[in-house]
Parts: C-alpha cells; sequence; structure tokens
C-alpha cells in the first residue's frame, strides 16, 4: 500500500466544503488534490505542498484550517507547519533542487529555533552534495545552543544533591484551545506564607542551566525550552500555559498537551492563572510552563495539587520560581 493510500485511509472524516463560498471551495479543493500528487516528499515536493498549504491556511479560519488537515490528510498542525516551515524559509523551490538531505532533517533544518547561521551552512554543505541527516544536524544545533547557554549563564553556581524524578500522565485527548488576551477576571491568587517562605538552600547558592527537582513533585529546566533538552522528557499532559512576548517556535504542546493555552505574557495576571488550572485540569494531572513570566506560577501549581513541569532560558525567573515555590530543590540528570 502506497504512502498516499494510508494517508487517504487514515483521513476518514469529511471536511465541510459547503462552508465555503465557491471561490474558496474552488481553491481549497484544487489545493487538496495537488497535495495529494505531491506526497513523494522530495525536498521541493516538500517546498510545493507547504506553499499549497499557505494557500489554503490563508482562506480558513483557525479552526476550519485544522479541520480540513484532519479530514484530508489525517494530519495534526504541527505536521502541517512541516512543509510550511520549508517554504516560508527557502523562499524558492530551486533552492532545494538536486539536495540530498533526510526528510527529517529538511524539517528541522526549516524549524524557526535553527539559527540561521546553521541553516546557511548545512544547506550549502547539501547543496556540495554531502548527505544531511537529522542526527547530525540535531547534534549540531544542541551543541550551539549549549555553548552560547554557557557562555551567557551564571558560572559561579554550587552544585546540589543530585537525584532523579520520573513523572507520567494519562494520553489525553487532543483539544487546542487559544486564549484571546480579553481574560476573565477572577478573585486574586492567595499564596499561603508556608508556600511563598524562601526554599531550605544556602543565600550563596546559585542556579545554573540544567534541570532541577522540587521535592519529588516539580520538574524546572533553566535552558531553552523549544529544545530537545525540554520537550523530548514532556509526556502526554493534561495542560500547557505559554505565556510569552517571545517568538512562538514550541509546536511540540499542540501534539502532547490536552489544552494547550497561548497568551500573550502581558495577559496572564497571577490572579486568573489559578481559574486556568482548575478550569482545564484536575488535582493530581500534570501540566507545563514552557515560560515563566511570574514567578509563583509553580507555587500556585503546587497549591492546587498538580505536577508542574516548567522552565525558561533566563536563569534568573527560575531561580526566582523556586525560591517563590517555597519547596527543597535539587539538581536531576534526566
Amino acid at each position: 500500500m502506497s504512502k498516499l493510500e494510508k494517508t487517504k485511509q487514515i483521513a476518514t472524516s469529511i471536511f465541510d466544503y459547503e462552508a465555503l463560498t465557491p471561490e474558496q471551495r474552488i481553491l481549497v479543493m484544487q489545493r487538496t488534490g495537488e497535495i495529494q500528487e505531491r506526497l513523494q516528499r522530495s525536498a521541493q515536493d516538500i517546498w510545493e505542498i507547504g506553499q499549497r498549504l499557505a494557500d489554503v491556511r490563508a482562506q480558513l479560519k483557525h479552526g476550519q484550517f485544522d479541520a480540513w488537515l484532519k479530514a484530508e490528510f489525517g494530519w495534526s498542525r504541527r505536521t502541517a507547519y512541516n512543509f510550511i516551515n520549508v517554504y516560508e524559509t527557502f523562499g524558492e523551490r530551486a533552492n532545494l533542487a538536486q539536495i540530498d538531505i533526510a526528510t527529517s532533517a529538511l524539517y528541522l533544518l526549516a524549524a524557526p529555533s535553527t539559527p540561521q547561521n546553521v541553516r546557511e551552512e548545512y544547506l550549502l554543505k547539501a547543496k556540495e552534495g554531502e548527505k544531511i541527516t537529522h542526527k547530525e544536524l540535531r547534534s549540531h544545533i544542541e551543541q550551539k545552543k549549549h555553548k552560547s547557554t554557557l557562555q551567557t549563564e551564571h558560572k559561579d553556581y554550587t552544585p546540589v544533591n543530585e537525584t532523579k524524578l520520573s513523572i507520567s500522565s494519562a494520553s489525553i485527548p487532543e483539544i487546542i484551545r487559544l486564549v484571546p488576551q480579553e481574560v476573565v477576571e477572577v478573585e486574586s491568587v492567595e499564596v499561603s506564607q508556608a508556600q511563598s517562605k524562601q526554599p531550605n538552600f544556602a543565600s550563596d547558592t546559585k542556579v545554573e542551566a540544567g534541570w532541577y527537582v522540587l521535592e519529588g513533585q516539580h520538574l524546572v529546566f533553566c535552558g531553552d525550552t523549544a529544545s530537545s533538552q525540554f520537550h523530548s522528557h514532556i509526556p502526554d499532559i493534561t495542560l500547557a500555559v505559554a505565556a510569552t512576548s517571545s517568538n512562538w517556535d514550541h509546536d511540540w504542546l499542540i501534539d502532547v498537551a490536552g489544552t494547550l493555552i497561548v497568551l500573550q505574557e502581558s495577559a496572564l495576571q497571577q490572579d486568573n492563572l489559578e481559574q486556568l488550572i482548575n478550569m482545564f485540569s484536575q488535582p493530581g494531572d500534570t501540566i507545563v510552563f514552557p515560560w515563566l513570566p511570574y514567578s509563583q506560577m509553580i507555587a500556585i501549581a503546587n497549591k492546587l495539587n498538580r505536577k508542574a513541569i516548567a522552565g525558561d532560558m533566563s536563569v534568573q525567573k527560575c531561580q526566582q520560581a523556586i525560591s517563590a515555590s517555597g519547596l527543597d530543590f535539587a539538581s536531576v540528570k534526566l
């Protein structure tokens, strides 16, 4: 059975073309056929699929685009954006002519989180005839990011006892919620003195890049949460609250979170975080904070009996969140 036949088998639902205008219907149905014909997945085919996906995305609303993807191809939004990233990143189809690159490596090369200098370096290697693999490219990117982190983070850290933690969660059906800035008003969250007290570590101890476990319950990662160092350790989770003013490069959350709430940093206040957690998760569930704009976020999750996996590129924000939780902590190797 061909890949195209398998894809058609997966896409068993019916997209509602009647909801579109005649002009939209013609374009979307035409692009659907063209994409299906190009599922051989050569580099240039991937570029063309991305171009047609971008055309369809421009015609449909957010919910319609997701429904169309699932109905016609059985794809998640993340899968579609692998193609779209290639189209938007490389600009011209001819740039990908006769290069030897694995499909997964091409997606990674086009990912928003991949540095531009790395992208140019490996595209040149591919054009010169060198075969590019996902494993090699991923390793190079992680080395670059790790080196950059070490150059910018604190160096005067005193290690604490190391331990290991395993967090698991039941698989949750995929529900994506993008929350606008008009977030409902709720009563203020009150964090008890016991939760806001300083944890038991020396005042001159500093946190550096890496993982930390808080009383065997919560995990905190000081580093790039868009990297595999973070998301490779995230199980299927009930809720993710992503409050950031940075560029979005966390599409992997769509595939692991039962509910994903994406907010501008200014839209999420301490007084409504508790309501969001209570609305979309239950006590004992695992939730993820890929950014820590407010120091009380882990304290609030702990107060509501949720397991938190959190992180931030800023070591200062990580340390503030750990301190505000009032929990003992230790470094951990994952």
